[in-house]
């Protein structure tokens, strides 16, 4: 705070104890800044100054040490305004230094310097640094102030123009570094507008002028800045609380549980965040946002508490020693009374039967089961002698025969698990013991790398068809229908974590 009364001259003090003329005490002549008699003719140089100037001698400078005085005290008073509207105190470190110097000694109510010849060129190098420091600084706020704008329009997204425009106007209409401090925490319908246009009109009054309104602007902006960084705050937590609450809305959707109700609440309180002004308003936002959150969180762990099982599902075992991944495949075509061989399926994917190799460096190159099935299907992978595809292909003549395929590719067993209670039946890639396995991928001739735990463990495609608190319901081609803990379940799947999801 700045009090205006502590900056006005003063007239006729007592001396300050510095320069009272009785002795010293003693002290080692080492230890002293600078002798006594040094002093004394310091003080002796201004008295006569003084004496010359009021006997006119003109010595001193002609703008009256008085004048000079008051001129410099508002520039200070304008440097503790400056500092609380944001230029950084060492900006102004230089000039504080030589209005110390310059008040070190009072004579007659003004600084020692200011009688001397020189003090009106002084207090104009003040100003014009003050200016230019003012000047340049609000240049680069300015610039932080766009910035900042920029990076809250985004945190607010979504966010149309029109409600924007009330912030940009007072950006652009700002000509103090209050700007930036405005551009930091405004949100919409911003009251710093006001604010701005003080600030504006205070930096077009004298230093006298400023001196008197210092204070009461000071007030006006630190009021502002409290009210819309509490409104920012509120705003940047409401909004919080509504992605957390679509993210949950979101995953209650995989597992297919309708909550129209809530997400009609989450629609509602968005409407509700693009008008809110007050704290309060963001406030209940994020107080309902919660209450979504919960009850969605809730529907999902009953879900989840009890049990699934698709139905619709026709068991095929594998005709074939490396065919299980289009027995499964077609197991779970069937759900959509769709039926296809597995051995229509294989003709249509496809064989790459070129042998297994190892290059000069030792890696085993082999063919991309991303693209076709490689090797023979009544191979092994112990001797190289095939290996199998991946979901890539199977996708690909699934969506021939006219399948609805909702999810492909990486996705996590809660993933699975969700799409299961949903009531869609999901091939998934996995291990052939349900233990989770060092891999040793092989590069494939065209230069992709291949997950692999072959040839010493064997991989194993299943259709995942049920889904309980604990357990994971498998149509396994080999070893027919049964229920697996979903700790064996995730071993196994962690291995390759890919899978089709069929509706």
């Amino acid at each position: 705070m700045i009090a205006v009364e502590r900056d006005a001259p003063a007239v006729f003090l007592e001396p300050r104890p510095a320069e009272i003329s009785r002795p010293a005490a003693p002290t080692e002549p080492t230890r002293r800044s600078r002798p006594v008699w040094t002093e004394r003719f310091s003080a002796a140089v201004v008295l006569v100054s003084v004496i010359t100037s009021l006997g006119g001698g003109g010595l001193v400078d002609s703008g009256g040490a008085y004048v000079i005085q008051a001129h410099a005290a508002a520039l200070h008073a304008r440097w503790a305004d400056m500092r609380e509207k944001g230029i950084p105190g060492a900006d102004l470190a230089e000039l504080e230094q030589q209005w110390t110097t310059s008040q070190a000694t009072i004579v007659f109510g003004a600084g020692g310097a200011f009688w001397l010849p020189g003090g009106t060129e002084a207090l104009a190098r003040w100003q014009l640094e003050t200016d230019a420091i003012w000047s340049r600084d609000l240049n680069r706020y300015r610039a932080d102030a766009v910035l900042t704008e920029q990076n809250l329009h985004r945190a607010l997204a979504p966010e149309t123009f029109v409600q924007r425009k009330s912030r940009l106007d007072a950006l652009g209409q700002a000509r103090t570094p209050q700007a930036r401090q405005a551009g930091q925490l405004g949100i919409r319908s911003d009251p710093a507008a006001d604010v701005l246009a003080r600030s504006n009109a205070y930096a077009e009054l004298g230093p006298l002028g400023r001196m008197s309104r210092a204070e009461f602007l000071t007030r006006s902006l630190l009021s502002t800045q409290k009210s819309l960084q509490g409104r920012l705050d509120a705003a940047t937590a409401a909004q919080q609380s509504l992605q957390h609450a679509s993210d949950e809305l979101s995953i209650a959707a995989l597992y297919g549980i309708d909550l129209s109700s809530l997400q009609a609440r989450i629609t509602h309180d968005r409407e509700l965040f693009a008008n809110a002004l007050t704290v309060g308003a963001f406030d209940a936002i994020s107080a309902d946002a919660k209450d979504v959150a919960a009850n969605a969180d809730h529907a999902i762990y009953v879900v989840m508490s009890q049990t699934h099982i698709v139905s619709g599902v026709t068991f095929i075992y594998q005709n074939h020693p490396l065919s299980c991944e289009e027995a499964a495949t077609s197991m779970a075509l069937t759900h959509q009374g769709i039926y296809v061989s597995q051995d229509q399926i294989l003709n249509e994917i496809g064989a790459d039967l070129r042998a297994e190799s190892v290059d000069a460096q030792g890696r085993v190159r082999w063919g991309n089961p991303y693209q076709t099935f490689v090797g023979n299907v009544n191979g092994s992978e112990s001797n190289y002698t095939g290996f199998g595809t991946f979901y890539p292909p199977l996708v690909r003549v699934a969506k021939a025969h006219g399948a609805n395929i909702l999810a492909y590719g990486s996705m996590s067993a809660a993933t699975i698990y969700a799409r299961v209670i949903a009531g869609h039946p999901v091939v998934a890639f996995s291990t052939w013991d349900w233990a989770w396995h060092p891999r040793r991928d092989y590069l494939s001739f065209d230069g992709q790398w291949i997950p692999w735990i072959g040839p010493v463990y064997a991989s194993h495609v299943y259709t995942v068809v049920g889904v309980s608190s604990s357990q994971v319901l498998v149509n396994d081609p080999i070893r027919g229908q049964y229920w697996i803990s979903k700790g064996a379940f995730e071993a196994g799947y962690s291995d390759f974590n890919e899978a089709i999801v069929f509706a």
